[in-house]
């Protein structure tokens, strides 16, 4: 398995309190971005927002309590004429209807956020769906210093990359996403966001998850095998996952490296960036998703909005399963 930093701490924590939170990032069901920007003269292409309705659909269903779509989503490909940046809104207030628990899009562009609002405001959720933006620290705290006292908050996710940003976010996050394959340094960044929430007096209110880029496949050498495939199919483009952790193994070798990382509190969750749709994505709702629920870490109905109190996960310290055979990745229907 190809991972960052493996199981080394021994770990002793309580169980009981609340289950860990998983995200799954489906921006690369948008149009290709190899798509924007070619001739006139080929046909526009639209992204399959009912194929999108359906990856959530069942990502909500498995247990997975939010599904992301970054800046990069696109509807068309048709760039050079419109302005897609308000797109990943435009899919969420979409798909809301068939949703059952989290969508967060991605907003960017200084004054995009009002325009965002307004849209988000006109859709139809389904019960339990709620809806988040995420920003840049900058337009969240524009944001934050707005509001009314008779204005309900808008739900911000932000990204944190370095300690001087972790003050700003555990002011005003409600969920802290953060980008690190080191877990020392994930620990670090995590502790500084709850204490700058603490200070703010925000104590249990902030969320943090990490990027995890999944390749998953019923035998290790096999999902190494792809995940070198797709790095080699990217070249030498920014990936979508540059600066992930990285997650590439059977499902009880993506389990244990989870398990690992909320037990000696380097994330309360994860955000799964799939290596490819829809293999990885079946991988983790068929088997990622029901082990992590069999070992306690994952409750089995979806997740609620992130408000009030949220204590830091209590998990078992997790036991390497090296040689240990890997389930079939069969189960649940998953789009394809």
């Amino acid at each position: 398995m190809t991972v960052a930093n493996s199981p080394t701490l021994n770990t002793t924590l309580h169980t009981g309190a609340r289950h860990a939170w998983l995200g799954l990032d489906l921006t690369g069901l948008g149009v290709a971005e190899d798509l924007l920007g070619v001739s006139e003269d080929l046909p526009v292409e639209k992204a399959d927002l009912a194929r999108l309705a359906s990856y959530t659909r069942a990502a909500h269903g498995a247990g997975i309590g939010l599904v992301t779509l970054g800046a990069e989503f696109r509807l068309r490909s048709d760039r050079a004429v419109r302005d897609g940046r308000l797109d990943p809104v435009s899919a969420a207030r979409r798909i809301a209807p068939h949703a059952s628990a989290g969508l967060v899009a991605e907003v960017s562009g200084r004054g995009a956020v009002a325009t965002a609002e307004a849209e988000l405001a006109q859709a139809h959720p389904s019960p339990g769906t709620w809806h988040a933006l995420h920003l840049s620290l900058t337009e969240a705290a524009r944001l934050a210093s707005s509001v009314r006292p008779d204005r309900r908050r808008t739900r911000v996710v932000v990204s944190v990359s370095a300690l001087s940003e972790a003050a700003a976010a555990g002011a005003f996050a409600d969920i802290v996403r953060i980008r690190q394959s080191d877990l020392e340094q994930a620990r670090e960044l995590r502790l500084a966001v709850r204490a700058a929430a603490r200070t703010a007096g925000r104590e249990g209110a902030v969320t943090v998850l990490a990027d995890l880029h999944l390749v998953v496949a019923s035998e290790r050498e096999s999902a190494i095998e792809r995940a070198g495939l797709v790095a080699e199919i990217a070249g030498g483009s920014v990936t979508p996952w540059e600066g992930a952790l990285s997650a590439h193994g059977t499902p009880y070798d993506v389990a244990d490296l989870i398990e690992h990382w909320l037990a000696v509190g380097a994330a309360d969750g994860f955000v799964v960036i799939p290596g490819s749709v829809p293999a990885d994505v079946a991988g983790l709702i068929r088997a990622v998703v029901p082990e992590l629920q069999v070992r306690g870490v994952l409750a089995k109905q979806s997740v609620a909005a992130p408000a009030g109190q949220h204590p830091a996960p209590r998990v078992p310290a997790p036991q390497p399963s090296v040689g240990a055979p890997a389930r079939a990745l069969a189960g649940a229907a998953v789009p394809a």
